[in-house]
C-alpha cells in the first residue's frame, strides 16, 4: 500500500511538471508567435497591426519595456509623436529610468527646440531619482542649457539677490534678473541694499542719500558724508573727511571716522583698514583683533565675511579662519575669493586657481588662469583668455565664450561680456 502511494505521488508529481513544462513552452511559442508577426507586419509597414501583435505579446512577459520601446518606435514610424513619447515616458514610469527611454525622449525634446519640455521632465526625474546614473547624465546635459537676454549694457556689476548695478554713459542705475530697469541710470553712483526696503544708497554730485525702489528719496544723513554704504548688520559704512566709520540704521554714528577702509558687517563682523593693517571688530566697534592683517578679502558687494568664512593674510598668503577666528585649515594660499553661500570657493596657487571646500579641502585642481567661488551649482573659470562655468566636479558646463563673466544669482541669471557689451544669461536650470 505504502509503495502504491509513493508510486501515485510521483505520478502526479510528473503530471504537473509535464503540465507546466507544456504551459511555458505553449506560452513562448505564443509569444514568438505574436513576435515575428509584429515583425513581418513593420517589414511591410503595417505598423497599427504590428503594435497590435506587440500588446497581445506583452501578456506573456513580466518585463514589457522591451515590447513598449517597439511600440513607441511603430508610433515614430506612423508619424504620431505624441503617443511615442507617451510610450517612452511609460517606459520610464513603470522600469525607472531606463537608458533608451530617457535617451529618445530628451533627443526628441531637443530636435524639435523644446529645451523648456526637456527641462521640465528631466528635473522631474532628478527630484524622483536623485542617485541615478541615466538620469544625472542628462541632468547634466540640461545644466549646460542657457540663454542670452536682449538687454544690453555698457556694464555690469555683479548680482546681490535678484538686483545689479548697470552703467550707461558714466551713470548707473539698476537692473532685474531679467535685465529690465528698476532703477535708471541717473547716478553717480548707487548700491544694492540686502533688503529693498532698507533703500538705495546713492551718491549724485556731493550728497549721498537714500532712494526706494521707485526713486524716490526716503534718508538722508543730517551731516556730510563722501560715500554711504547699504545697511547690514545694524550698521551702515561710510566716508566722511576722506575716512570711515559706521552709522546706525537711522544714519547716526556708532564709531569714530579714523579708519582708510571699511567693509560691511556680517555674522557681526567687519574688517577695518588703518596704515596699510587691517583689523576685524563687531558691530559695537570693538576690535576682535589687532592690526595683524596685510588683507582681508572682501567680495564685490563689500562683504568679508558674510557667509562665516574669511580669507586673511599675515603677510605670507591667505587662510581661512571661521567667524569665531578659528584656523580652518593649515593650507595657504597666495590667492583667493570669498564663499558666495555654501559652495566651494576659489583659491589660487602657484599662478593657477582652483577651488576647496568650506572645510578647505581641495575639490578642483589649481587649472585655471582666474576663477571665482561657486553660486547656484556653477562658478566663472578663465581658460586661454577667455570664460565659462565649471560645476563642482570640474566639468565644464558653459564652454569658454565670455570675454569676462560673474556668478548666478538664484534667479539664474549672470552677467557676462561678450566682445564689447555687457549682457545678462539665463540659465534653463540651476540649483
Amino acid at each position: 500500500m505504502k509503495k502504491n502511494m509513493i508510486l501515485l505521488m510521483a505520478v502526479l508529481l510528473g503530471l504537473c511538471w509535464y503540465t507546466t513544462v507544456g504551459s511555458l513552452l505553449s506560452s513562448e511559442n505564443k509569444y514568438q508567435e505574436y513576435m515575428k508577426n509584429a515583425e513581418s507586419f513593420e517589414e511591410r509597414e503595417l505598423y497599427l497591426d504590428a503594435i497590435a501583435e506587440y500588446q497581445s505579446a506583452m501578456q506573456y512577459r513580466k518585463d514589457t519595456s522591451e515590447l513598449l520601446l517597439k511600440i513607441a518606435y511603430d508610433y515614430r514610424a506612423l508619424g504620431d509623436m505624441d503617443s511615442y513619447i507617451t510610450q517612452l515616458k511609460s517606459i520610464v514610469s513603470q522600469y525607472g529610468p531606463r537608458q533608451e527611454a530617457v535617451k529618445n525622449i530628451y533627443d526628441y525634446y531637443s530636435e524639435k527646440k523644446r529645451e523648456d519640455d526637456a527641462i521640465e521632465y528631466i528635473a522631474g526625474l532628478k527630484e524622483k531619482y536623485p542617485e541615478d546614473a541615466v538620469v544625472e547624465q542628462y541632468y547634466t546635459q540640461i545644466r549646460k542649457n542657457y540663454y542670452a537676454l536682449y538687454h544690453s549694457f555698457q556694464h555690469l556689476n555683479a548680482f546681490l539677490g535678484e538686483y545689479a548695478v548697470y552703467e550707461y554713459e558714466g551713470k548707473k542705475g539698476i537692473v532685474d534678473s531679467a535685465g529690465e530697469i528698476i532703477l535708471e541710470a541717473a547716478y553717480d553712483e548707487i548700491q544694492v541694499p540686502l533688503k529693498v526696503t532698507d533703500g538705495f544708497p546713492v551718491k549724485v554730485g556731493n550728497q549721498v542719500y537714500m532712494i526706494s525702489e521707485k526713486g524716490y528719496k526716503i534718508a538722508q544723513p543730517e551731516d556730510f558724508y563722501e560715500e554711504l554704504g547699504i545697511l547690514s548688520g545694524s550698521r551702515i559704512v561710510a566716508r566722511k573727511n576722506g575716512k570711515y566709520g559706521y552709522l546706525d540704521k537711522n544714519l547716526e554714528e556708532k564709531t569714530d571716522f579714523v579708519w582708510d577702509d571699511a567693509t560691511n558687517f556680517s555674522n557681526k563682523i567687519a574688517a577695518v583698514k588703518s596704515n596699510d593693517k587691517w583689523a576685524l571688530i563687531n558691530t559695537k566697534g570693538e576690535f576682535l583683533t589687532d592690526y595683524i592683517y596685510s588683507d582681508v578679502k572682501r567680495d564685490s558687494n563689500n562683504f568679508c565675511s558674510r557667509y562665516g568664512l574669511l580669507w586673511v593674510n599675515e603677510g605670507n598668503g591667505y587662510k581661512l579662519i571661521n567667524t569665531e577666528l578659528e584656523i580652518v585649515c593649515e593650507e595657504v594660499y597666495e590667492n583667493a575669493r570669498c564663499f558666495y553661500e555654501e559652495g566651494p570657493g576659489a583659491v589660487c596657487q602657484n599662478g593657477r586657481w582652483g577651488f576647496v571646500d568650506r572645510q578647505g579641502q581641495e575639490i578642483i585642481s589649481p587649472v585655471f588662469e582666474d576663477a571665482d567661488s561657486f553660486q547656484r551649482g556653477y562658478a566663472p573659470v578663465k581658460k586661454n583668455g577667455l570664460w565659462g562655468y565649471t560645476g563642482e566636479d570640474g566639468e565644464i558646463l558653459i564652454d569658454f565664450a565670455f570675454e569676462e563673466a560673474l556668478g548666478f544669482n538664484e534667479d539664474g541669471s549672470a552677467p557676462v561680456k561678450r566682445g564689447e557689451a555687457w549682457e545678462l544669461i539665463k540659465l534653463g536650470i540651476y540649483k
